[in-house]
C-alpha cells in the first residue's frame, strides 16, 4: 500500500521553564524523523535534538510530549481496518517540511507566546519553522516542488492500493497523475475506491480524511467506514 499524507508532523517537546513550571505542554521543534512516525523512540529523538541545538540547563527542561499521534492514528484507523501491517506500507508526503499553523491554541500561537520573548531576552535565534499556507496554496507548492517525485515513489513502491490522507493530498495526486479530482464528503461516497494510473500502471485509490482532521463529525463518519471494514454496522 502507498500512503500519501500532506506534510510531516513534528518532533514535539514538553518545555518547562528553569523554575520547573510548564511553559508549553507540546512544542514543535523539528520535522518528525520519518513519515507517519509512531513516536516509539521519541525520548531518544528528543535527546538527539537537544545535542544538536546545544541545549543548556539555563533554558529549563525539554522532554518528549505528544509525539507519534498521526502515525499511531494511521495504524489504527487506516492500516488495521485494511488488514495491512506497517511494514507493507510505503509512507510519503506531498510536501517535505513541517508547517506551523497559527490561530488560537495553535503551535504558532505557542511559539509567539512562549518562545519568541524567551529567545529575544537571551539572544537566541527566532523560530524558523515555515508557516502553513491555505490548502490551495499548499497544493500549488507541493505540485511545484514535486518534479515527478510522487509518481516515481509510487512506481518504486509497487503498490496496488494508494491511500491519500486529506483533501490536499488527494488534490496533489490527481494533479501529478492526471486523474479526476475526488472531493471528500461526509456521505455515501466516502471510502469508495477509484482508479489512478501512473506511468501506464493502474492502482486502486482510496481517498480518506487526514488523521489530523479531528472534527467530531469527520471522526464519526470515518469511524463508520472503519466499522464497515471490520464487518460492523455502518
Amino acid at each position: 500500500m502507498f500512503v500519501l499524507g500532506v506534510y510531516p508532523s513534528a518532533l514535539h517537546v514538553r518545555w518547562a521553564r528553569p523554575d520547573g513550571k510548564v511553559h508549553v505542554q507540546s512544542l514543535a521543534v523539528d520535522d518528525e524523523p520519518e513519515v507517519f512516525w509512531d513516536g516509539a523512540d521519541a525520548a531518544d529523538r528528543v535527546e538527539w535534538w537537544k545535542e544538536q541545538v546545544g541545549w543548556q540547563r539555563s533554558w529549563g527542561s525539554a522532554t518528549s510530549s505528544g509525539n507519534g499521534t498521526s502515525g499511531r492514528g494511521v495504524q489504527r484507523d487506516v492500516l488495521d481496518p485494511l488488514g495491512i501491517p506497517p511494514e507493507q506500507a510505503y509512507f510519503t508526503d506531498c510536501y517535505r517540511r513541517y508547517l506551523v499553523k497559527h490561530g488560537t491554541g495553535s503551535q504558532g500561537a505557542a511559539m509567539e507566546r512562549a518562545y519568541t520573548p524567551f529567545a529575544a531576552a537571551r539572544g537566541l535565534p527566532p523560530a524558523a519553522l515555515p508557516e502553513r499556507p491555505s490548502d490551495s496554496a499548499l497544493v500549488r507548492m507541493a505540485i511545484a516542488e514535486d518534479a515527478g517525485d510522487i509518481v516515481a515513489q509510487l512506481e518504486e513502491s509497487g503498490a496496488d492500493l494508494v491511500v491519500t490522507l486529506g483533501q490536499p493530498a488527494a488534490d496533489v495526486l490527481a494533479a501529478v497523475t492526471g486523474a479526476a479530482r475526488p472531493v471528500l464528503r461526509r456521505d455515501m461516497s466516502y471510502g469508495l475506491e477509484r482508479r489512478v494510473r501512473a506511468r501506464g500502471r493502474a492502482a486502486r485509490w482510496l481517498p480518506l480524511k487526514h488523521p489530523g482532521q479531528r472534527a467530531p463529525a469527520w471522526e464519526q463518519h470515518h469511524q463508520n467506514w472503519v466499522e464497515s471494514r471490520r464487518g460492523g454496522s455502518t
